[in-house]
């Protein structure tokens, strides 16, 4: 018998043909499409010096990642490196500089090929490099002490903070200033006194730190001070400190051509709340003769509240707790504003009771020696410098107001910017700078709401 074959129903052959498509279709692209993988989402980057920290989300399954970054948003010219989890660091990158950054699901850990469409591109500039805390010290070679007395001219400048600039008042921004405080720092002549040689070292107060009021990096106003200082080239005054947040805006800049710098520091002589009260201190060495000594610059609290008068006398005591420790027995000099007149007015006597405090820790005023507190009529004669004082008869605080506050010229006026110095040491002469005119007013652009004060101390030989 002859088998008769039977047709197979038509739905049976559309099946099969539809079965058999699909199954190619998946031997083409079902493996490819299967291991496609969603572009990461939340793209997050933050810039450190030198690299990048790159985070994500997950992908769900995602085998690996990898992350590229560029100069351009087009990622033109990127680099790339493999990143297993959802986080990576770019190393190695320039300072002050914009990169473009972004990631893909990428097999085999993220070091084979990509998987899935790139993110958004995400753009970060790295930090610029951190402003030095450090400048140019000078020769750093020991000086060779060769018992010979050397003469040390010292300086003790509040400038006035910028941070008090006012549109109001142009004259007093520190733009109007700067070239006036420059100059009678350099000793240039004055009304009422001579040209002089420049200070070795200077205390300031209130040279202000913040860097955001000038166009140059790195630049604040006692940089500002100390550039202008060197730029004819004669000085080179450099700041024991650069660090911002060191001693605030109470500094020391000095002539390292004269002083080679030992050691320096600062200690807060008051709660951190306030900005003034700070010691800045350094221990210096003479480069012509050899002498150790230690400086310090101060700024006591003003009288800003009820409780000034008490807070700066316990500002004044924790000053005399720290220099014996501080000074390691070496001659002392210290300048400041010490917010406090001789002779004590009212409420405000800290310096009424401190200055004989001061001399009997054998660190007496300069301009008047252990006669502190002097009374009104204490003679200009009478002081401490070997030579007549110059301008003692004034106050040190002007208040920007032209009319200086003077007394008779054979007086002591009253001061609250002091120059001290360890009692036996010849305080040869000593100075108010003032530009004044015969009625007592300032001439041009006052400096500042202070005066400068200086004074030329000699140092004893030393030998070994």
């Amino acid at each position: 018998m002859v088998p008769v074959p039977i047709p197979r129903p038509r739905a049976f052959a559309a099946v099969g043909l539809v079965l058999a498509v699909a199954s190619a279709l998946l031997v083409v692209v079902g493996p490819a499409d299967a291991a496609r993988r969603p572009a990461p989402t939340r793209l997050r980057v933050t810039a450190h010096q030198g690299s990048l920290t790159v985070r994500w989300h997950a992908v769900r399954h995602a085998p690996g990642y990898r992350v590229r970054w560029s100069l351009r948003r087009s990622m033109a010219g990127s680099h790339r490196l493999a990143a297993p989890v959802h986080r990576a660091r770019i190393s190695n990158l320039a300072p002050d500089t914009r990169y473009y950054v972004q990631v893909a699901v990428a097999a085999r850990k993220g070091r084979g090929r990509v998987l899935g469409h790139w993110s958004r591109v995400v753009g970060r500039r790295t930090p610029p490099p951190p402003c030095p805390t450090q400048g140019n010290l000078g020769d750093p070679t020991p000086a060779v002490p060769t018992g010979k007395a050397a003469d040390l001219r010292v300086a003790t400048f509040n400038i006035r903070t910028i941070n008090l600039d006012s549109a109001a008042h142009p004259e007093q921004k520190w733009s109007s200033r700067a070239d006036r405080v420059t100059s009678l720092l350099l000793g240039a002549p004055t009304t009422r006194n001579p040209a002089t040689v420049a200070p070795d070292v200077i205390a300031l107060q209130e040279a202000n730190q913040s860097y955001g009021e000038f166009a140059a990096r790195c630049t604040n106003q006692m940089i500002d001070l100390r550039n202008r200082l060197d730029a004819d080239g004669a000085h080179h005054y450099e700041a024991t400190s650069l660090d911002p947040g060191a001693s605030v805006g109470t500094r020391i800049l000095f002539d390292t051509a004269r002083l080679r710098l030992e050691s320096s520091g600062s200690v807060l002589l008051a709660p951190a709340s306030t900005t003034h009260p700070h010691l800045a201190w350094a221990i210096f060495q003479m480069r012509n003769g050899g002498q150790r000594f230690f400086f310090g610059s101060v700024h006591l609290v003003p009288n800003e509240a009820a409780d000034s008068n008490a807070v700066r006398d316990a500002e004044w005591d924790q000053l005399l707790a720290y220099l014996p420790g501080l000074s390691q027995g070496l001659p002392v000099v210290l300048g400041g504003d010490f917010n406090s007149v001789r002779s004590g007015v009212g409420a405000n006597n800290s310096a009424l009771t401190h200055l004989p405090k001061m001399a009997t820790a054998g660190v007496a005023d300069t301009l008047l020696g252990e006669h502190d507190p002097a009374p009104a009529d204490f003679k200009v004669a009478d002081t401490r410098p070997t030579t007549p004082p110059l301008n003692a008869n004034c106050m040190s605080h002007n208040a920007f107001i032209a009319a200086q506050r003077c007394v008779d010229p054979t007086l002591v006026g009253q001061q609250i910017d002091y120059l001290f110095g360890t009692n036996s040491l010849v305080v040869k002469n000593w100075e108010q700078v003032l530009d004044i005119d015969d009625a007592g007013n300032w001439i041009g652009t006052i400096p500042s709401d202070h005066n400068l004060i200086r004074a030329t101390i000699t140092l004893p030989g030393v030998t070994g």
